[in-house]
């Protein structure tokens, strides 16, 4: 070697191979990472199943008590009536809809409307002197279909074109009142639930007066 000629350049080294990696796949990147997210997934969703299935539900919802005999008071002294209410109806009925209704070219109406029991609901109408034309708007255009006597009164059947809703028209005032029994429920319900009506003044619920 001459002062002329440069150095020579180290020669690098190449780690040696494995023999046994040529035929071995490569594992891919990120794949252990996917795994652990999958079964994170799995345990969050099971931790909630188990939460949801122990979190109390309740089985059905509950409507709220309505005071019949307390509005039918003060019905009965703005208008100087008698109002019905249904008294000893079997357990499952449940007043929701009492009030009086007012509508135009129609008389004030007192009524009384309760949820019975597989679902269906019935209600009590009644107005002072009542025509055909109340009683066709409360029983909405009904057809007459025969007549009843419950407890010793006549009542007029009625149903509706649809079959939808069934109407009992008593066939004397209660208490002065001009009354209609209509809903959905069956005739052996809706007969029940006529039979249980009683003017305020003679019902159990009906409320002590007030001492001054």
């Amino acid at each position: 070697m001459t002062d002329s000629e440069p150095p020579a350049s180290p020669t690098a080294q190449t780690p040696p191979t494995d023999p046994g990696d040529a035929g071995r796949p490569q594992r891919r990147r990120g794949m252990g990472s996917a795994r652990s997210m999958i079964i994170s997934m799995v345990l969050v969703a099971l931790a909630v199943l188990a939460w949801w299935a122990f979190v109390p539900r309740a089985e059905q919802t509950t409507q709220p008590t309505v005071d019949v005999a307390g509005i039918a008071r003060e019905v009965g002294r703005a208008k100087h009536w008698d109002p019905a209410i249904a008294q000893g109806l079997p357990k499952g009925w449940q007043p929701v809809n009492v009030r009086l209704v007012s509508v135009d070219k129609q008389p004030d109406t007192w009524q009384a409307g309760y949820d019975a029991p597989g679902g269906c609901y019935a209600r009590a109408v009644q107005t002072q002197d009542g025509t055909s034309d109340w009683v066709a708007a409360q029983t909405d255009q009904s057809t007459r279909t025969g007549s009843v006597t419950l407890a010793g009164v006549r009542w007029t059947q009625l149903t509706r074109a649809d079959g939808g809703e069934r109407s009992l028209v008593r066939s004397r005032p209660l208490a002065g009142l001009s009354t209609v029994v209509t809903g959905t429920c069956d005739w052996g319900r809706l007969h029940r639930f006529a039979e249980s009506l009683q003017p305020l003044s003679k019902s159990q619920l009906s409320p002590a007066p007030s001492t001054p």
